[in-house]
């Protein structure tokens, strides 16, 4: 199948130009060959976005996103009205130089990027789900990331044991743990690091309730020890919806006997490494 070249670029929003820190809303895709030019942009799921800028209010950000999805629009519009020849083609690259060029606004582009394509609505999706959405950040890529930031940390104890990852449990039920430690057979502590900050409550549940039916099963055969910890990253407190799912779930792995910590209060993992 052939490969068209095709150039995309990041919609950034930046609220704070004294600061410089900006989030990705959206991704614009052209591909002058074909007349190609569209763009998505995060209009509806941006919880994660204003609870970053959590001094700005929500309706600043859905205003500009609107206003930069009225221009983009405009502009497809006049493109649809030329011919499709080497004209739209010259017209797509000025277009997209324009919109990138650097200006003093809370939406901006981010620098054009050159990408092979055979599919240029599917690769919009990918790009917009890569570099908006964050599709790669699955629970699991986070709680890795997390866990290699622990593991620095208990790293640089004069532990008697170490902690190693390892799969606890019989034939029936099991469960793989990143940060174990055993002095000699017996099994004395487990940290499990858990990512509740989705972005959805019920994403939160899901995530929640598959580590709570483990610990519970595992509890109830006696296959782990007294010594239970799991690091939480939580979601804003600010979105009451999420913050209560995470909550719950908090609240049922508490009666199971584990302790329960922010993934962020070192003092509280190392105390619990070194008891």
């Amino acid at each position: 199948m052939k490969k068209f070249a095709c150039r995309y670029a990041i919609v950034q929003f930046v609220p704070f130009s004294e600061t410089g820190e900006f989030a990705n809303v959206g991704v614009v895709l052209v591909c002058p060959e074909t007349g190609f030019f569209d763009f998505k942009l995060q209009g509806r799921r941006y919880a994660r976005i204003t609870a970053f800028f959590e001094e700005l209010s929500a309706d600043v950000y859905r205003t500009s996103i609107r206003a930069i999805q009225t221009e983009l629009e405009r502009i497809q519009q006049l493109l649809i009205q030329l011919p499709a020849s080497n004209e739209r083609g010259d017209a797509i690259r000025q277009l997209l130089t324009g919109l990138t060029h650097p200006r003093e606004a809370m939406v901006r582009f981010g620098a054009v990027r050159p990408i092979l394509v055979d599919d240029s609505k599917a690769e919009l999706a990918n790009l917009f789900g890569h570099y908006v959405e964050r599709a790669f950040a699955t629970p699991e890529y986070v709680e890795h990331t997390m866990t290699k930031r622990i593991q620095t940390l208990l790293d640089g104890l004069a532990l008697p044991a170490p902690f190693k990852s390892e799969r606890i449990g019989d034939d029936q039920i099991h469960a793989t743990f990143p940060l174990v430690q055993r002095r000699g057979e017996l099994l004395t502590k487990v940290i499990k690091p858990l990512n509740l900050a989705q972005d959805e409550p019920n994403r939160i549940f899901d995530r929640g309730d598959a580590w709570l039916q483990k610990i519970r099963r595992l509890r109830k055969r006696n296959l782990l020890p007294n010594d239970v910890l799991f690091a939480v990253a939580p979601p804003p407190q600010a979105d009451a919806k999420r913050f209560g799912a995470y909550t719950e779930i908090c609240t049922e792995l508490r009666q199971t006997g584990i302790t329960l910590v922010d993934a962020q209060e070192d003092p509280k993992i190392l105390a619990f490494a070194r008891a």
